[in-house]
This record gives structure tokens, C-alpha cells and sequence, in this order.
């Protein structure tokens, strides 16, 4: 598959976390027409979790196609190209990766494939040339979610189909291609962007998993000043090598990711630019009018730059599903989130029942 920048830069445009049910959010499509207005993108890569739910789709493959449709919609209704790779949520509804990957096959402007013999679904890496030149390659692949438990990561012979597809082409090219990937979990590295910090430290998250225990805060001094980490990375339980891999030879210039969704900040590890799309989606939990896209743009001497855009710039502070808008900004992020506020409550309620009983005391 091959797609050809215009001028000196191909602008990709990451689409993260729609997680959509069966009916789609009016200001998730007016955040991804203004994104697009504004942009313009020659690509469009939605990142994982597009749909999700069971209740809302019960496995009918007619009403998963009506979905994916409407959420594409604002891409093809433009000529604009895209393609997709999966999240943890989408083979929930009921209908399997690979029965929504011939859907989207048949949805205009749908550039991808599902590469055989390695685990997932729509694993597949696309050309970007200049003049019949290949000047840059796009990884999308797929994170996975076989673990009962916590989040998966790259698999073993998926790490080895980038490998050798690498190989091939430095070989046919007399070099390494410089490269970015985009997959829906992030690489266990990311936690290099962060610093073990005290409970109280401004913006400070706490960890679970992994990482319970413990308080995080962004390091400044190592990504972008106007980024954000409003929870803790979810990353993998276990680490593949798979950013080992990537950093090997120097051409994967970036790995873009989505899956957290109040999360949007990237930095440098080993050369390789880490990068945390926040969710797009207003029909889940997510970061207010930060909600928004990535932009990752590619140009001909092999360099990138990145950021994202953002509802409240985009549009503004108006929403037209202002009570669901309301309700999703309180959802707990995580079950360990969830239980954290469940405590709080009863702590609370515990509290207000031990004055009031004081008081009643105190009045006889």
C-alpha cells in the first residue's frame, strides 16, 4: 500500500478513542469535522476503541456497520483516505476485529490490511513516497487484548514481522526508512516521562497495577510544556522489547497511542518520539473540552512534529449534550478510581452520620 505526500509534508491525522455505542455523539463528530477543517490531513488513522459495548450492539453486525459508518463519515464525506487499528474495547460489542475489518473494507476510502500469520488483526504497514521514492513508512498494529487481567502488549512475532519488514526495506532501499507507529496501548517506556512524586506534589496521579502504590507527575524537562497527564499510563502487565525493537536502527521516529483518554503529552526516549493522544469521544469519559486529535506530521528529510488539537480551541466551550457531557466528566476512570471515590463517599457519609448523631446527642 502506498500514499504519496503532496509537498514536503504528509500530515497524518490520529483519531483516538471515539468509543462510541450505536448512537454517536453530535460533539464527537463536531470535534472531528473541526479537526479536519482546520487541518486537512492526506490520512486519517482512528487508533482503537472505536465502538464498544455489548449492551449497546449485541453482536448485530448491521447496527456495528451503521456505527462505523457514521464515525468515519466525516473522513470520506472529505476524500480523505484512513485506516484503523483496534483497541481493547472494540471486540466487545459483539462482533470480532476481523468481522469489523471487512466492514470497514467496504467503507469508501479505506486503506489497510490484515497480515497473515501474526497475532491480531490489521497489522499492516503503509508506504509514504515522494516522486516514486519511499520516504517514510506507517506501522498500525494491533495491541491485543488476550489477558484476562490488565492490558496486553505486542506479541513476540509481531515484533518480528516489523523486524523483517524493516529489514526488507532497508535492505531494497539502501537504508533504514524512517518510520512511526501507531497502536492503541502504549510501550511500557512512557513511564520514562514521569517522575515518582510525593501524594500532595501539584498534578500528581495515582498509579495502579504496576504502579500501585505510588504518585506520578509529568517530567517537564522531557515533553511538550502544554501536555497533560490526568491518570495514570495503562500500560502493558509485561514488556514484549517491543520499543527495544523500534529503537534498534534508529528509524522509528515516533509511536503514537491512544487508550488513555485523559492523557496527551509526548516526549523523547532513545530517539523515539512516545506520544499520548487524548480520547475524542464524548460518550465516555474523558478530559472536559480536551478532548481532541493528534496531528503528526512527516516531511521529506526524514523529521516530524507533533501536538494536538482540542475541542475548546476547535469549537468552544458550548456542547450541545451538555447533561451527558456533565455525567461523563464525573465517571470514574478505572476500577481502582472507582473504588478510590467509592470510599471517599461512604467516608463521607460515615462522617455526616457520626456529627449528626453528635449533634442529636448534644440536643437532649
Amino acid at each position: 500500500m502506498r500514499l504519496n505526500f503532496k509537498n514536503d509534508t504528509f500530515k497524518i491525522m490520529q483519531i483516538a478513542d471515539v468509543q462510541e455505542g450505536a448512537k454517536i455523539s453530535p460533539d464527537t463528530i463536531a470535534l472531528i469535522n473541526a479537526a479536519l477543517d482546520k487541518e486537512n490531513p492526506d490520512f486519517v488513522v482512528y487508533s482503537g476503541d472505536q465502538i464498544w459495548g455489548y449492551t449497546h450492539f449485541k453482536g448485530n453486525k448491521e447496527k456495528v456497520e451503521k456505527a462505523l459508518r457514521e464515525i468515519t463519515e466525516p473522513v470520506t464525506s472529505r476524500g480523505i483516505p484512513f485506516s484503523i487499528c483496534f483497541g481493547n474495547h472494540d471486540r466487545q460489542v459483539g462482533v470480532s476485529n476481523k468481522e469489523q475489518f471487512e466492514i470497514y473494507k467496504k467503507i469508501d476510502g479505506f486503506v489497510g490490511e490484515d497480515t497473515e500469520g501474526i497475532d491480531g488483526c490489521a497489522n499492516h504497514c503503509i508506504e509514504i513516497a515522494e516522486n516514486e521514492k519511499i520516504k517514510y513508512l506507517l506501522y498500525l498494529i494491533d495491541s491485543n487484548t488476550s489477558l484476562k487481567i490488565g492490558y496486553d502488549n505486542v506479541h513476540e512475532n509481531q515484533i518480528e514481522w516489523y523486524k523483517n519488514t524493516r529489514d526488507k526495506y532497508e535492505k531494497e532501499n539502501g537504508g533504514v526508512i524512517p518510520s512511526v507507529v501507531i497502536q492503541h496501548i502504549p510501550v511500557p517506556e512512557i513511564s520514562e516521562l514521569l517522575i515518582e512524586s510525593e501524594k500532595k506534589t501539584k498534578g500528581a496521579v495515582r498509579g495502579f497495577r504496576n504502579r500501585a502504590g505510588k504518585w506520578y507527575t509529568l517530567n517537564k524537562d522531557k515533553v511538550n510544556q502544554d501536555g497533560f497527564m490526568k491518570e495514570s499510563p495503562a500500560d502493558p502487565m509485561e514488556n514484549s522489547g517491543e520499543f527495544e525493537a523500534m529503537a534498534e536502527k534508529g528509524d522509528v521516529k515516533g509511536i503514537y497511542f491512544g487508550h488513555d483518554h485523559i492523557n496527551s503529552f509526548n516526549g523523547k526516549i532513545n530517539g523515539i518520539d512516545l506520544g499520548y493522544t487524548q480520547g475524542a469521544g464524548f460518550h465516555v469519559y474523558g478530559p472536559g473540552l480536551d478532548r481532541g486529535v493528534r496531528m503528526i506530521n512527516l516531511h521529506t528529510d526524514g523529521s516530524l512534529d507533533t501536538y494536538d488539537l482540542r475541542y475548546r480551541n476547535l469549537i468552544g466551550k458550548k456542547v450541545k449534550e451538555k447533561i451527558r457531557y456533565g455525567i461523563f466528566q464525573i465517571m470514574p476512570t478505572n476500577i481502582y478510581d472507582g473504588i478510590n471515590r467509592a470510599i471517599k463517599i461512604l467516608a463521607g457519609i460515615a462522617g455526616i452520620a457520626i456529627i449528626a448523631v453528635l449533634i442529636s446527642f448534644l440536643l437532649k
